[in-house]
């Protein structure tokens, strides 16, 4: 019996290992840092080691190319029936769909994608509000009042999707390069003036609008929603 669930760990390891791969992720530690699942853990899983919880299955489902009830099966908590599908028990109750979101400090320079010294933890958020495409936002944490008056206050998180264009008007998670060490990402309203300018403008008017030329903005992504624990 012992040799039978040591054998099922150690394919559900080989067959994790190369869905991960499949799925983009080149190391155990980057599926980390967008899953939100322990590098430990990830490492255990795909050495046989450790039979992964639903819960932690949960997390992963979303970055690999296959389904939460292909993960639950693969490492058998699910039989597959006659039309090799899952099957629930009756008594099933439905796992949550979220998404462990990275809130991020700050973001290196020149970099949109995130780095592990940024992400200081992670939310969970509804999956809906992510689009079928969690691994393309991340979470800023607002300081300051310079966008107070559109409703966004110091404290609040802010949920970005990562992506360089934008309309014109948008709120959007940017930075100046060359103006420090690190680029700090602030939420602006982005109004292109020409090829050469954009406008960066907040909405409070103690703070000045800035005009920057393109060559020294980054955009990160654009701004979806704004939220506030309590």
């Amino acid at each position: 019996m012992i040799d039978k669930m040591n054998k099922q760990l150690k394919n559900f390891g080989l067959w994790f290992s190369k869905m991960r791969e499949d799925s983009g992720f080149k190391s155990q530690r980057q599926l980390s840092i967008f899953s939100g699942v322990s590098n430990t853990t990830i490492s255990r899983m795909e050495s046989g080691e450790q039979k992964a919880s639903p819960q932690t299955l949960g997390k992963l489902a979303p970055h690999l190319n296959c389904s939460f009830e292909d993960l639950m099966v693969q490492s058998g908590y699910l039989p597959y029936n006659i039309d090799n599908a899952a099957v629930f028990p009756l008594n099933a109750v439905a796992v949550a769909s979220t998404y462990a979101v990275p809130v991020l400090g700050h973001i290196p320079a020149g970099a949109p994608c995130i780095a592990r010294e940024s992400i200081e933890y992670y939310e969970d958020l509804p999956s809906k509000w992510l689009n079928s495409e969690p691994h393309n936002f991340f979470i800023l944490r607002v300081e300051g009042d310079s966008m107070e008056g559109a409703k966004i206050f110091d404290g609040d998180l802010a949920l970005i999707k990562k992506q360089r264009t934008f309309d014109h008007g948008q709120i959007c998670a940017v930075g100046i390069s060359g103006n420090t060490p690190d680029l700090y990402a602030t939420l602006k309203y982005v109004y292109v003036i020409d090829d050469e300018f954009v406008e960066l403008v907040p909405a409070n008017n103690k703070y000045p609008r800035k005009k920057v030329p393109v060559k020294f903005v980054n955009i990160f992504g654009i701004l979806k929603k704004t939220f506030r624990n309590h």
